[in-house]
């Protein structure tokens, strides 16, 4: 679906109407909103899509260049949102649980910006900010543990899980977001442990987030 300079691709049954109301969120998701570990400050959130509620998930730049520029990328091929798409569909029934990919928004061809669609997953807290009782945080562990474990079977690496990128939803159940930029084919399934640790380790410390995170963590993924 073409609406102005954007092209929609989604499995719903949009109507025109649908996709216009998408678009004209897609300026918000580029206003710089409350820093937050795992980064959604930008999401933007829109009811009754062919029935659903929507997250807008937007791609934007960091760093000195994201200054400037928080919008565009010079890229070929898929755009970073159908890469996470595509991604999301595969996990989709398996021990990984994820929000349910709904479709992207694209623009350009060379000079390029996209944002991926999601179900919105009812949630307070990320692992990160859960009020948790260690009897609790055992529990979701244990909850995350075969998903840990079905990442490391399909060699995937989910290059920025920490516990930001983990929800924990209303019913005490962890769901992995965040998918962005992951890696395939990583067949040494040690040394993908190894990263997933190491990445967690750096997130717990730079965060100042409790010691026990950590150390759940990192018995979890020695226990698979």
């Amino acid at each position: 679906m073409k609406i102005g300079p954007y092209t929609l691709t989604s499995h719903l049954p949009l109507t025109q109407t649908e996709g216009i109301y998408l678009t004209a969120a897609l300026p918000a998701t580029l206003i710089k909103g409350q820093k937050t570990l795992g980064g959604r400050g930008a999401l933007q959130f829109i009811d009754g899509i062919s029935g659903k509620h929507v997250a807008i998930k937007p791609y934007l730049r960091g760093g000195l260049v994201g200054r400037v520029n928080r919008r565009y990328y010079l890229e070929r091929g898929k755009t970073r949102a159908f890469k996470e798409y595509e991604l999301l569909v595969k996990l989709s029934g398996t021990e990984v649980k994820t929000p349910t990919p709904l479709g992207v928004i694209e623009s350009g061809r060379f000079i390029r910006c996209c944002w991926l669609l999601m179900e919105t997953l009812p949630h307070d807290h990320t692992l990160a900010t859960a009020p948790l009782t260690p009897q609790e945080q055992d529990i979701l562990f244990s909850k995350l543990a075969p998903q840990m474990s079905a990442l490391l079977d399909r060699g995937l690496h989910h290059v920025d899980l920490h516990p930001g990128n983990i929800i924990v939803t209303k019913e005490g159940h962890p769901v992995l977001i965040d998918f962005d930029k992951a890696r395939e084919g990583i067949n040494n399934r040690k040394a993908l442990s190894t990263l997933y640790v190491k990445r967690w380790i750096r997130a717990v410390k730079k965060h100042r987030l409790p010691d026990a995170l950590s150390e759940s963590f990192v018995r979890m993924m020695k226990s698979l």
